[in-house]
């Protein structure tokens, strides 16, 4: 069985719902429904949708993607400001260690610094980006 079909399974049992309840919120039959969790048949992409809106998980989460239900793989911070999970898990480390806040305090200058420090590691001690 596939990642969307377990994972389709378990939203419906979590939630608990039966495979008929489903099919009817998503407006499909019965069997059709039950032919995705059986993974003999794939939703259009319309179809997708509304099971992701429906169980509020992403898309990502139902094709397997990514482990976690709630996130999406950009958050858009504004309009030319889009950030990954890795990101905004460096942002919220950042903000543990007080780290943004110091260079919040002058961020122009300080990020200028943050960049030739990060650039003398890794071309001086040869610590690459990985």
């Amino acid at each position: 069985m596939d990642i969307f079909s377990e994972r389709i399974i378990d939203l419906r049992i979590e939630h608990g719902y039966s495979q008929e309840e489903i099919a009817k919120k998503l407006n499909v039959s019965a069997s059709g429904y039950g032919y995705y969790e059986q993974g003999r048949n794939e939703p259009s992409l319309e179809t997708l949708y509304k099971i992701a809106d429906f169980f509020q998980v992403s898309i990502d989460y139902l094709l397997g993607k990514i482990d976690s239900p709630q996130h999406t793989a950009y958050y858009s911070i504004s309009d030319n400001l889009n950030l990954n999970e890795d990101e905004i898990n460096a942002i919220e480390r950042m903000k543990e260690l007080g780290l943004l806040e110091k260079i919040g305090e002058n961020p122009k200058v300080n990020v200028e610094r943050l960049s030739r420090i990060w650039g003398f590691l890794e071309n001086e001690l040869g610590i690459d980006e990985k």
